[in-house]
């Protein structure tokens, strides 16, 4: 069984959040992207740590997804547009690392 990786996540919407309205979604995951290629100050080496696999779902709809690597900067920030389904539901984001540890974030949706 995989191990929970939880991570401070901010996560918005940028325009009208009412049916079939494109929204811009602004996601950012604290995570300190450690590329495994660093030394720390009494010369050992830092041990890798990255996310892998980035997903996000509206419904059950895949609207953004990413694969990270190395070159990733410490707390990954993501900015895609997305179109809100007809009925209101759930924004679900989630993550895996190297390690094999997973994560969740899951936001309902309320139209006004």
């Amino acid at each position: 069984m995989a191990q929970t990786l939880e991570l401070p996540v901010r996560l918005s919407l940028a325009g009208p959040v009412r049916p079939n309205a494109e929204v811009e979604v602004r996601l950012l995951l604290g995570h300190v992207m450690e590329t495994g290629f660093r030394h720390d100050s009494s010369g050992q080496q830092v041990a890798k740590d990255i996310l892998q696999f980035v997903k996000v779902h509206v419904g059950d709809a895949l609207v953004f997804e990413a694969e990270l690597g190395t070159g990733m900067a410490a707390n990954p920030m993501f900015f895609f547009s997305c179109t809100l389904p007809p009925q209101a539901g759930d924004m679900v984001v989630s993550w895996n690392d190297d390690k094999g540890r997973t994560g969740q974030l899951r936001r309902p949706l309320v139209y006004r």
